[in-house]
């Protein structure tokens, strides 16, 4: 089959990680339904969505590397394989436990996009902006977690078949996405893996790029553990504040935030990475404030600003974030460098989303929120007083190819 342009293997890229984030998040809108025809608790739903993270953390941890021996493409499509599968068994889902394995292919499908979809956006990148590949898979995010949010939304209040037919949607799109990754240039092995045998390797740290680690994963952490909060009480946030049931209404409320993470992340390109991880911290203490005071004060005035600069946040702390992991990581460790950022910030994002759950049937909504909100702001406040301090003095773009860890 003949292979396209760099230019066009870029956009196919980011379709799949669009597509990868979609797949991830359509289940998010869906739970509500969930827990009323199934009589699930809040516990149960937030153990599912846990789920997804512990599988993804596991396959970076175990497989993060393995698109240097196989090849970025091949990686790709094994990886929508996983997606695939998942929309199938939510589709078909009769109970709890289909949940769970659904989510659980998910993780693992995401995991091997996750990094090696970002190396493949540096590796394709036809323009000579380097931020450009960082602010894409942002901006991939946001879009995929819009798209299933909002026509999620729809599809269960004017569709039949409201715990399926979303999936099928699904279903269909990620086998398009997968023609669409076969149209990719042939991947190339990483130099560093040509004369090696395969190993569980998982993730590395060149060597001279610690603080640089530190800062990226701390800053898309708290992008993550931002959203996180979000997705896992925005709606009960939404019904609260803003009084009904209407899952378009909460729909529409919750894709606001994801929908303008694509527009800071857009304006993230023309800053540097410190200066959009600032923006997004800065934003991310002051959207924690609004989102307590929105659930205090019952006020949907509040909630819909603390959801428009929480989207913005997230934006501009994960373009920042892997923009200076991408424009730093030496090409034969990128893989498993972006793969180790992507470790944290998953894990900040599971212990978001099912801390949020716990602490709310241990403490009652209002202190969940809180609970978050405090632990959120302050990982965000530590990451902001880092960049002040740590790259007063800067970094060499270029690291020793010994790996650290």
């Amino acid at each position: 089959m003949k292979s396209i342009s760099s230019k066009g293997a870029f956009w196919i890229v980011a379709w799949v990680l669009m597509m990868s984030l979609w797949t991830s998040t359509a289940p998010s809108i869906v739970f509500p339904v969930y827990a009323a025809q199934w009589h699930l608790s809040k516990s149960m739903t937030t153990g599912v969505f846990a789920t997804y993270p512990v599988a993804l953390i596991l396959i970076l941890l175990l497989v993060g590397n393995i698109s240097d021996y196989i090849g970025r493409k091949q990686t790709l499509l094994l990886g929508l394989g996983f997606l695939l599968l998942s929309a199938f068994v939510f589709a078909v889902a009769p109970s709890l436990h289909w949940l769970f394995i659904g989510r659980g292919l998910q993780g693992i499908g995401v995991g091997l996009t996750s990094g090696a979809g970002a190396a493949a956006l540096v590796e394709y990148n036809y323009s000579s902006n380097k931020q450009l590949p960082g602010s894409i898979t942002t901006i991939t995010q946001a879009v995929g977690l819009f798209m299933a949010t909002i026509i999620g939304a729809a599809l269960i209040k004017y569709a039949p078949l409201p715990l399926h037919l979303s999936y099928w949607v699904l279903f269909a799109l990620l086998v398009l996405s997968i023609l669409l990754c076969l149209l990719l240039p042939a991947s190339t092995k990483a130099q560093s893996a040509e004369k090696r045998k395969w190993k569980v390797q998982g993730v590395t740290v060149p060597r001279g790029l610690g603080s640089t680690y530190i800062l990226a994963a701390l800053a898309v952490g708290a992008g993550f553990a931002n959203g996180a909060v979000f997705l896992s009480l925005g709606a009960q946030i939404a019904r609260e504040v803003v009084g009904t049931q209407d899952i378009l209404i909460i729909g529409t409320v919750l894709s606001i935030s994801y929908l303008l993470a694509s527009v800071s992340a857009t304006i993230a390109r023309r800053l540097g990475p410190v200066t959009s991880i600032r923006l997004g911290m800065a934003s991310i203490i002051l959207t924690m404030y609004l989102l307590v005071a929105a659930a205090r004060y019952h006020s949907f005035a509040i909630f819909i600003i603390s959801a428009i600069l929480g989207g913005l946040a997230y934006g501009f702390s994960a373009a920042g974030g892997l923009g200076i992991a991408a424009i730093k990581s030496p090409p034969q460790y990128r893989v498993q460098f972006l793969s180790a950022v992507f470790v944290v910030c998953y894990l900040f994002q599971g212990m978001s989303a099912y801390g949020g759950g716990l602490a709310t049937s241990l403490y009652g909504f209002r202190s969940a929120i809180e609970i978050l909100a405090l632990i959120v702001g302050a990982i965000a406040l530590i990451t902001l007083v880092y960049t002040l301090k740590s790259h007063k003095k800067g970094e060499s773009m270029t690291a020793a190819s010994k790996p650290l860890i």
